[in-house]
């Protein structure tokens, strides 16, 4: 199916632990999907959006990729092959969409972006999850896609270990378990953070899709305000509040070897519908 090079989802996240300590957060937030190879015409397309450049929404390629690589999409690829998602003798994606809060007057910070990979016959065959933390770290999830993870089109699911430190409240113990369903008229992602098969953390994100104009990113401006500044401010409060019920604190452990973690899909993917949001 044919899209437009830029698409815009509108929506809500949501996170809830699990356990002795409950504590939820739910947030109105907007995310962009570019197409890389169709950059240069989404930002001739839309009067208040660039790629690579200063404007009031951006999406930069040095914000999502180590120093010492061409391009993203060279970077993307190598870490698929790194988190063995493609093999070396793989050809590479021909379309990549990027996931992310775009940059608002020129400042971002992307606890997830999301590349989601395709092939010639524009068949999903890859995702990279790049998570960031807030000591200017980032490391990936890698997994290679074969079949859907049930009867719905577009949906997947799969896990692995947890092996980044994200927030100092929270464990590196446990899994991941990634429930997605690829962008189209909507978009949807859960993740779930569980450890000995109890849950831990439950992460949605539920998207629809909106029309993207001049127009409208003005008005998305307007809404949302949504920068790099929100973001962390946002973080930094619910970590407060989090301090202030007393969640144990967790020193910062020193960061992974390698920078990208392989996942796989699951056969038998673990569901907790408690605090779910559903």
């Amino acid at each position: 199916m044919s899209h437009p090079p830029l698409r815009c989802y509108a929506g809500k996240v949501m996170h809830q632990r699990h356990g002795d300590l409950d504590h939820r957060l739910t947030y109105q937030v907007f995310t962009l999907c570019l197409t890389l190879s169709q950059s240069k015409e989404a930002s001739k397309r839309l009067p208040f959006f660039s790629h690579n450049g200063f404007n009031l929404f951006s999406l930069h390629d040095k914000d999502h990729m180590e120093k010492g690589y061409d391009s993203l999409p060279v970077f993307v690829h190598d870490m698929l092959v790194q988190g063995e998602a493609l093999t070396p003798y793989d050809p590479a994606p021909a379309r990549i969409d990027m996931l992310a809060y775009p940059r608002f007057l020129g400042k971002a910070f992307n606890p997830l972006t999301i590349f989601i990979c395709y092939d010639e016959d524009d068949q999903p065959i890859a995702i990279l999850y790049q998570v960031r933390n807030t000591f200017k770290e980032r490391h990936h999830y890698a997994v290679r896609l074969s079949e859907p993870g049930s009867e719905r089109e577009n949906h997947w699911q799969h896990g692995c270990e947890k092996r980044f430190h994200v927030s100092p409240f929270m464990s590196m113990e446990g899994r991941y378990d990634f429930d997605i369903t690829l962008p189209d008229e909507r978009f949807a992602i859960t993740i779930r953070q569980s450890h000995q098969n109890t849950p831990r953390l439950t992460a949605i994100f539920t998207g629809k899709q909106i029309p993207l104009t001049g127009w409208k990113l003005l008005f998305l401006a307007a809404q949302y305000c949504q920068g790099g500044w929100k973001i962390l401010g946002a973080i930094h409060w619910e970590a407060l509040k989090l301090w202030w019920k007393g969640a144990p604190f967790h020193k910062k452990p020193k960061r992974p070897d390698r920078p990208v973690t392989p996942a796989f899909e699951n056969t038998a993917f673990s569901t907790h519908t408690k605090g779910d949001g559903k």
